[in-house]
């Protein structure tokens, strides 16, 4: 986990130790806990760069939306 990640986690689950284990409120706290753990920390993918193979994806999958699609590729 990162630092910042770990904060919230300690945080929640500080929070969820003072609250009825009955309560609502508990489950989504739990849920969220079990979402952020199940995260691949430290793993990372392999990013492809290739701004015209990512053009060339954009027109072919979604017509129209030029616009929207000229700031994709921008970033």
């Amino acid at each position: 986990l990162s630092k910042e990640a770990r904060e919230k986690a300690e945080a929640e689950l500080k929070k969820l130790r003072s609250m009825s284990p009955m309560s609502a409120e508990s489950t989504v706290v739990r849920n969220y806990l079990d979402w952020l753990l199940s995260i691949p920390w430290g793993k990372n993918s392999k990013v492809k760069q290739d701004l015209n193979y990512a053009q060339d994806v954009l027109d072919a999958d979604h017509f129209g939306l030029d616009k929207v699609k000229e700031r994709i590729v921008e970033y």
